[in-house]
């Protein structure tokens, strides 16, 4: 059998995209010093924009990759801070957060609270730049650049005392730049150019002798402005029993400073995904990306980014735009549209009819705040072969308002879905956008047994928070949330915008952190969540730190649940605890124990045919030098969800032993 490798709509997209860089070539002319370093561009929680070949030419970089729901990245983020400040002239920190549409709203209230000021803290929202650098979702991360642009270090992960080995790289690093000598990377002059990194699962069941490995290896190379890659997948078999290796993603772009194209696979957001949020997470095995052609355009005050693409599993031809224009005192306004063909309509003719989405959206960063608003409304075109059906239009509503001073924060959210899920299961799981959820992501493992899951056509809510982070180490946080259906009078009608009807989720939140008493810290939570069932929960977490770099840490949570309330579905109510013991000595080993056990009914083990606890397991982890980590899990678990960004996957029981990890080459 011949496989075709190169398809004719790959083959035309390549061949638009080197016309485009010729002309973008010749218009541009763009000067490009760090010709084997990948230049990006990314706006700050201040409102300004980062431009990394810029923040080289002053010397050294740091790079960490970070995010709100990150229990690790929240411990290393003081020590950046700090050596942030020592460094300060000689080494630029850049501490980029990776936090997806459903959070970004949280990260300027949080930095200004906790007094971070000597970071500078890019968004990458769209997960653009961890796509570029391979970062895979892992955090947090960390990468030091020469004034070269070449990648010094790596490490991934944090445990207590990391720091330590970073600020030895660092001050070696600028021992050789201030004594003139030449840094030697450990590569090739070639492999400076190339990135990998490879990253594999593998896992037993003990029950039913089932092996499932699955590995994704992402390789890129770039020169001058050009950049192409592929990423590997491996199955066999993964967890949905596919077998085989194949070329998953495959691309060819063109970066200046001006302009940004690349055909093949691309990824994307707009906003903050209300209409477009493109995007993969290989965790919970979501991967929307499109088959195409996207583009970016700046100019002064003017940045517009169109594309022209298919999903890998809805076979739909779609083309959308954006257009941003700056305007003074940090003022930015949006208009996006998209467009595609309707499923399963025949017209005469070869006409098409087109769906088409709209939305407009202004944000703005003055000095104490920031706020953030958007309107998008969809129109879908009656069907020519059913006069009786009546065009159903969408609207959505999301905006967002914070206000800091000093260690006090404050930020709201709102929210109104209605009939706004685009391009439905696009990889055969996911829509095409992402609105923001308000319903937020938990540092604390039992508190994200009760997920959310977003529904863009039928959601309205508000999100408050309140922080305080004082000049003594203590941070609170207090967090509440509600999200309501519509309110329906007569079923099959469109229900009325702003008009809530029966609550689905209710939260209410509030934390605590010491940083230091004595040699230890402490940390504490307590959530209340009603979610199809009323979940009350206490967690707390106490770390000794024995030496700079060896600490054990305890943590137990304890959570009270009653499923179902509903008429005819009660299932009265049971106890979960959550508990782990873990040994940290830094920078290269951890030693966890986790133990889980419960008291529910038979009834309740009926429902997912769970078996009865307690559920014991380990867990060790060894980091790689160079960026890279090992982790061997055994033992057993209860069955749960892992969500991301409002969207969940379900995770049955399982006994057995898994090994996974990430080389970086």
């Amino acid at each position: 059998m011949i496989r075709r490798i190169l398809s004719p709509r790959i083959a035309q997209t390549v061949a638009v995209s080197f016309f485009l860089i010729l002309v973008a070539t010749i218009g541009s002319n763009p000067a490009i010093a760090l010709e084997r370093t990948a230049d990006w561009t990314l706006e700050t929680t201040t409102g300004e924009t980062v431009n990394f070949h810029e923040t080289l030419a002053k010397g050294p970089v740091v790079l960490n990759f970070w995010a709100t729901w990150c229990r690790p990245c929240l411990k290393e983020m003081p020590h950046m801070n700090r050596m942030a400040g020592e460094y300060a002239g000689r080494v630029t920190f850049l501490a980029v957060n990776t936090d997806a549409s459903k959070a970004v709203a949280k990260v300027a209230p949080f930095i200004q609270s906790m007094g971070y000021d000597n970071l500078i803290v890019p968004l990458d929202t769209g997960a653009e730049l961890q796509q570029l650098l391979q970062v895979g979702g892992i955090l947090p991360f960390t990468i030091i650049f020469d004034g070269r642009g070449r990648e010094i270090y790596r490490h991934i992960g944090y445990k207590e005392g990391d720091e330590e080995e970073l600020q030895r790289e660092i001050e070696a690093l600028l021992a050789q730049v201030e004594g003139g000598i030449e840094v030697d990377t450990g590569k090739p002059e070639w492999g400076e150019a190339v990135t990998a990194t490879d990253r594999f699962e593998y896992s037993y069941a003990k029950e039913t002798r089932r092996e499932i490995f699955e590995n994704w290896l992402d390789v890129s190379y770039q020169f001058c402005g050009f950049r192409t890659g592929i990423m590997l997948n491996t199955q066999a078999p993964s967890e949905e029993g596919g077998r085989g290796t194949n070329i998953e993603h495959r691309f060819f772009e063109f970066n200046s400073s001006s302009v940004f194209v690349r055909a093949g696979h691309f990824y994307g957001l707009f906003g903050r995904g209300l209409v477009f949020n493109s995007y993969e997470d290989r965790t919970i095995r979501i991967d929307t990306r499109l088959d195409g052609l996207i583009g970016t355009y700046k100019r002064g005050k003017i940045t517009a980014r169109a594309f022209s693409g298919t999903p890998s599993v809805n076979d739909k031809d779609i083309r959308a735009a954006d257009f941003n224009y700056s305007l003074p005192y940090k003022i930015n306004l949006a208009l996006t549209g998209m467009t595609y063909k309707r499923d399963d309509e025949i017209l005469e003719d070869d006409k098409v009819n087109r769906d088409w989405i709209t939305a407009a959206r202004i944000r703005q960063n003055f000095g104490f705040g920031d706020y953030y608003l958007e309107y998008g409304w969809k129109n879908t075109f009656r069907n020519d072969w059913d006069p009786v059906e009546e065009a159903q239009s969408g609207r959505a509503l999301y905006g967002n308002l914070n206000f800091y001073d000093g260690p006090f924060s404050v930020s709201w959210e709102t929210s109104d879905y209605l009939q706004f899920e685009l391009i439905p299961r696009a990889d055969g799981i996911t829509a095409l956008n992402r609105p923001p959820s308000l319903a937020r992501e938990f540092t604390w493992t039992l508190m994200n047994r009760a997920p959310h899951v977003l529904n863009a056509n039928d959601e309205m809510g508000n999100n408050l928070d309140l922080m305080y982070a004082g000049g003594n180490g203590w941070t609170l946080l207090a967090s509440g949330a509600r999200i309501n259906r519509h309110k329906t009078d007569t079923p099959g009608e469109m229900p009325d915008f702003f008009d809530p009807g029966e609550t689905i989720y209710e939260l209410a939140y509030g934390s605590f952190v010491k940083d230091r008493i004595g040699d230890f810290r402490l940390s504490g939570a307590f959530g209340y969540q009603d979610s199809e069932g009323l979940r009350q929960t206490v967690m707390g977490e106490l770390t000794w730190f024995a030496t700079n770099t060896r600490s054990l840490t305890l943590q137990a949570e304890h959570q009270h649940v009653r499923l179902g309330g509903g008429e005819g579905f009660d299932l009265g109510a049971y106890d979960e605890d959550w508990f782990k013991l873990e040994f940290e000595t830094a920078p290269r080993w951890a030693f966890a124990a986790i133990l889980e056990i419960n008291n529910k009914h038979d009834e309740h083990r009926l429902l997912t045919g769970e078996e009865e606890g307690p559920f014991p397991a380990g867990q060790i982890t060894y980091t790689i030098s160079h960026g890279g980590n090992i982790n061997l899990w055994a033992g057993k678990r209860q069955e749960g969800f892992l969500c991301s960004g409002g969207v969940c996957k379900f995770e049955p029981a399982f006994e057995g032993v898994e090994v996974f990890g990430v080389f970086r080459y």
